[in-house]
């Protein structure tokens, strides 16, 4: 099962990526200079200068790794339900897997190509907490205690996930260029959504998750300062691309350490009983 989870959660960081080539790739207003571009929205010019010339591949990319995740999600929640006695420490968090990818497939079916901020968001977001879920599937193999010593942390995370999905669809509609107030907002809450994560990277770390606790602060350094080199270059497409990867990275170690730190109680507990 934890074979099946790293897998699952290597296909769904590429149906992300992809996805995300493909919604950048679409014609979007030109940017020459980030945020300013963005804000006189009558004045934009549509261009696609920047994607790539015949999609088609990329397509069939994205197609074939979000059919094996599927495959993948299913497999996990069989092994982990149909056997006796049956694990819900993998079994729930791939039941919510496989619930958020089944409502991904029948999204694309009815509305391929769609344009809606709607439909964006569904993508962008059920997108990333898949990839956040499947990394605390292959890291702890679920949830497993609750530990009341965690409980101010456990807080944290949750405000700290709930910002940093919240600055993602600001992004991504951001993107879009429809939205003027979307590109503000992205703009201005950005540093305050890194410090929240900085804040919940040091308390890991005080905790004793020392070594989850410097990767999140790292993570929250790099993507603030790919923010400001994104801005710089006119929101370049490979920049965003990054940018975008990296936030999907991000969100999934803030959830992976809700499972990290209760797994480490559980192991403080064992070893001093």
């Amino acid at each position: 099962m934890r074979t099946l989870a790293w897998t699952t959660l290597l296909l769904l960081l590429v149906v992300t990526s992809v996805s995300a080539l493909l919604r950048l790739a679409q014609p979007r207003p030109d940017c020459g200079v980030w945020p300013t571009c963005r804000l006189n929205i009558s004045q934009q010019v549509v261009s696609a200068h920047s994607a790539p010339a015949d999609l088609s591949i990329v397509r069939n990319v994205h197609r074939a790794a979000a059919s094996l995740a599927l495959l993948s999600v299913l497999a996990l929640t069989l092994l982990a339900l149909t056997r006796r006695p049956r694990d819900w420490r993998y079994g729930g968090p791939s039941l919510a897997l496989l619930t958020l990818a089944l409502g991904l497939s029948i999204l694309g079916i009815f509305t391929p190509g769609s344009p809606a901020i709607g439909v964006l968001l569904g993508n962008l977001l059920t997108g990333l907490v898949m990839v956040a879920l499947a990394w605390r599937l292959a890291r702890h193999g679920g949830t497993l205690h609750a530990s009341t010593e965690h409980g101010r942390l456990a807080v944290w995370l949750l405000i700290g996930a709930t910002l940093w999905l919240t600055q993602a669809a600001l992004g991504g509609v951001s993107g879009t260029g429809r939205f003027a107030t979307a590109t503000i907002a992205h703009a201005v809450f950005a540093l305050g959504i890194a410090l929240t994560a900085y804040l919940i990277g040091a308390r890991a770390y005080r905790t004793g998750l020392r070594r989850d606790g410097m990767a999140l602060i790292a993570l929250v350094f790099t993507q603030f300062v790919l923010g400001v080199v994104t801005a710089v270059f006119g929101a370049a497409l490979y920049l965003v691309l990054l940018h975008n990867f990296v936030a999907v990275v991000g969100l999934a170690l803030i959830v992976g350490l809700v499972g990290r730190s209760q797994y480490n109680r559980v192991e403080m507990t064992t070893g001093t009983s």
